[in-house]
């Protein structure tokens, strides 16, 4: 029976609710016959201790409350209502049958009333005042559910944007490695043309000075034996300085793939390489840089996108030093994954950071110095591949971030 009773208030909570308060039975008859008809439940309560119950167990729109009353009168009653506040907000119509009708009314609206109506009630007004507060309460109830709705709506949203500059931020990102890519591919192509030009001209030059060498009779003064003999040193000079040129084209044009849409089987050690000539000019004397390249070293991925990855890495780890302290990069499988490990000397990641490091603009470098979008995009990347970032400390102190992927082994393929 209990759990019926319960289960009863539940279902009747949902519609609109009356309380009448009176301790004389055939008063709440009337009240109850007349309003017996209107879209509400009424509910009797025939003390204060009863009707505070009541209050407390369900909502109601009104409250019709007798004022003379045993033990609890209607003006305690009313106390103890503004003073709860999950029901300090209901409204209360004092109902009474006394003469001192002036005296009444001031109490009543002293003690929280919004309404008096004297005994007997005429039926009209007592239907008119109760329909006015159910009908508030109704509206009042839109007024929730539309508030729930915009308050939703509202979150919805700050989500939508915040995704949306999330997402802005890493195309414009994208945008501008795709337009370095091609303007390091623009200058490879440029620079390797007369490159080639040079170099083989070079070894036409040395060949014919060797024929010339041979031929030069009677022997050259000492002054021109020297010069002949610099033209000879500049030119094996020149000849490492243009293969290291060359060796720098390969490289500018590895790191600018511009493939991204495709998975290639690539070189990690070219990669790698390719980023560090990249960032070369901020590896002063003071970093030094170690690579310890695993098997094996041609693995299939998103190429271009693996630069960046591991570009936004390595110019992190370098902020991280300050332009003092030893890098090291480390590539190799381990099990079914390919993992690709910078290795810093740098203060650390503080691990209450190592989640919020890969959230879009969060950043700890002072403003102006970082976007706080170099993290978030490697992370991006590494779910491309379907791998996971890894941030821990490194053996020798500094921070240590691995790309860890699933590896696609060419019997696979």
């Amino acid at each position: 029976m209990r759990d019926a009773a319960r289960s009863s208030v539940t279902v009747s909570s949902d519609r609109p609710a009356v309380l009448a308060v009176d301790d004389v039975e055939a008063n709440l008859v009337a009240v109850k016959a007349l309003l017996e008809d209107m879209e509400c439940e009424i509910v009797l309560a025939k003390s204060g201790n009863d009707a505070l119950r009541q209050l407390l167990r369900r909502e109601f729109a009104v409250v019709l409350l007798d004022v003379q009353m045993p033990e609890m009168d209607g003006y305690e009653v009313a106390h103890h209502v503004r003073r709860n506040p999950s029901t300090r907000d209901v409204p209360i119509i004092f109902l009474t049958a006394a003469n001192d009708s002036e005296g009444m009314v001031l109490r009543g609206y002293g003690s929280g009333a919004v309404d008096f109506l004297f005994k007997p009630l005429n039926p009209s007004i007592l239907r008119s005042k109760v329909r006015v507060f159910l009908e508030l309460r109704a509206a009042h109830r839109k007024v929730e559910a539309a508030k729930a709705v915009l308050e939703c709506t509202n979150l919805e949203l700050k989500t939508a944007y915040a995704e949306l500059q999330s997402t802005h931020a890493q195309l414009v990102q994208s945008a501008k490695m795709a337009s370095l890519g091609e303007l390091v591919a623009g200058i490879a192509h440029e620079i390797n043309n007369p490159l080639s030009f040079v170099l083989s001209h070079l070894d036409t030059v040395r060949r014919n000075l060797t024929l010339v060498d041979e031929e030069l009779t009677p022997p050259l003064s000492d002054s021109g034996r020297q010069a002949w003999e610099r033209a000879h040193d500049r030119l094996r000079e020149m000849g490492p300085g243009l293969e290291r040129i060359r060796e720098l084209v390969l490289k500018l044009r590895t790191f600018s793939r511009l493939d991204e849409g495709e998975r290639q089987n690539v070189s990690i050690r070219e990669c790698v390489e390719s980023v560090l000539t990249i960032l070369g000019h901020r590896l002063r004397e003071g970093i030094t840089v170690e690579t310890r390249f695993g098997e094996p070293d041609r693995i299939d991925c998103f190429a271009g996108l693996l630069n960046q990855a591991l570009l936004n890495l390595v110019a992190n780890s370098i902020d991280a030093m300050g332009g003092h302290g030893k890098l090291c990069i480390s590539t190799g499988a381990e099990g079914d994954e390919y993992c690709l490990v910078v290795d810093d000397t740098g203060p650390g990641i503080p691990i209450h950071l190592r989640e919020r490091v890969i959230e879009p603009f969060f950043t700890t470098k002072p403003v102006g110095e970082g976007t706080g979008l170099g993290l978030s995009i490697t992370y991006s990347i590494v779910q491309k591949h379907g791998g996971t970032l890894e941030f821990r400390d490194a053996a020798g102190g500094g921070s240590s971030v691995t790309i860890r992927f699933p590896l696609v082994r060419e019997d696979t393929r």
